[in-house]
C-alpha cells in the first residue's frame, strides 16, 4: 500500500510538473516539493540510458500498440524529486491519435503510465 501511494504521489509530482505553464523550476515551486530539472550532459547521459534498457523498449511497445507515436530524444525533460528519495523522473513527450501531445512518464526507469501533457 506504502509504495502505491509512493507511486500515485510520484505521478501527481511528474503531471504537476508537465502540464504548468512556465519552466520546470517554477513547476517546482508551485508544489511545494523540492525539484530540479537536470540538463546538459547529465540529462543526454540519463536519456541514453533510458532509451537503451529494457524497460523503455518494452514501454515504447505498449505506447505504439495503445496509439501512440514517440516524438524523438529532443524533447524530453528529466528532473530529480529531492523530497521523494531523489527520485529521477523523466518525461517522454508522445502523440496521441489526435495528435494531442501527452507524456509516457518514468520514475527511476519504470514506466509508470502516460499522462495528459495539459
Amino acid at each position: 500500500m506504502k509504495k502505491l501511494i509512493t507511486i500515485i504521489g510520484g505521478l501527481l509530482v511528474a503531471v504537476s510538473l508537465f502540464v504548468t505553464s512556465g519552466n520546470t523550476a517554477k513547476a517546482a515551486t508551485d508544489c511545494g516539493c523540492d525539484v530540479s530539472p537536470v540538463l546538459g550532459a547529465e540529462k543526454n547521459k540519463v536519456v541514453a540510458e533510458l532509451i537503451s534498457s529494457q524497460e523503455f523498449k518494452d514501454a515504447k511497445v505498449v505506447i505504439k500498440n495503445d496509439g501512440y507515436s514517440w516524438r524523438g530524444v529532443k524533447n524530453i525533460e528529466v528532473v530529480v524529486n529531492h523530497s521523494k528519495d531523489n527520485a529521477l523522473m523523466i518525461g517522454v513527450p508522445v502523440l496521441n491519435g489526435d495528435g494531442i501531445i501527452q507524456m509516457a512518464v518514468f520514475i527511476n526507469g519504470k514506466f509508470m503510465g502516460v499522462v495528459p501533457a495539459e
